[in-house]
């Protein structure tokens, strides 16, 4: 199967992540969104990543629908089987996911607008909403033992775009968060290599 992404995403980080903690298989194949990718526009009309060939004609895509197709194929490797259990996990993984969103709006604000329409209140609401997002992480990091599930690898790869981005921004305040971020890091380098990077 192959992965297509981009080594910036979390999103792609997230996935690769899941299939290699699933122990599923996956090769990634850069592709540069921003300039059009004629095979990624024919697995995926929304030409978006993560996209998930799965080498028979079909594609998966987004993150979370790939991390449940990952789980699916890894016999339950990445979800709980309780309902509870499995409803926290997902919040929590959509917390994180959340976070990224806004983290990419504000990075595209200040990219892709010119100067003079950039627009402040847009960057300090989709920041706030960031350091809110942390701080219920901070408050409540997800469990990461060696059958840790989806939720702390999106947490690994949220923390790991934040740092890419927002490095000495988002640390201030949630030594939880940074103390949990250097025990992933230490406990499962395996998956702390495919976090997000330049």
């Amino acid at each position: 199967m192959i992965l297509y992404g981009a080594t910036p995403s979390p999103f792609v980080a997230k996935a690769a992540m899941a299939a290699l903690h699933a122990g599923i298989e996956v090769t990634i194949k850069p592709v540069n969104v921003g300039a059009g990718d004629a095979e990624l526009d024919a697995l995926n009309p929304l030409s978006k990543i993560p996209c998930l060939d799965l080498g028979d004609g079909c594609a998966v895509y987004d993150s979370r629908a790939i991390t449940r197709f990952l789980d699916r194929e890894s016999g339950g490797k990445l979800y709980p089987t309780d309902h509870a259990v499995a409803t926290s996990v997902e919040t929590m993984e959509a917390l994180c996911d959340g976070i990224c969103d806004c983290g990419l709006s504000y990075v595209y604000e200040n990219r892709m607008r010119p100067p003079e329409k950039i627009s402040k209140d847009w960057l300090d609401r989709q920041f706030g909403k960031i350091l809110r997002g942390l701080d219920a992480l901070n408050a409540n990091p997800p469990a990461m033992g060696e059958d840790m599930n989806i939720d702390a690898i999106a947490c690994a790869a949220t923390l790991g775009y934040m740092d890419l981005r927002f490095e000495g921004r988002w640390r201030d305040g949630r030594d939880m968060l940074v103390k949990w971020l250097a025990e992933f890091d230490s406990k499962h380098a395996d998956l702390a290599a495919l976090k997000p990077a330049a």
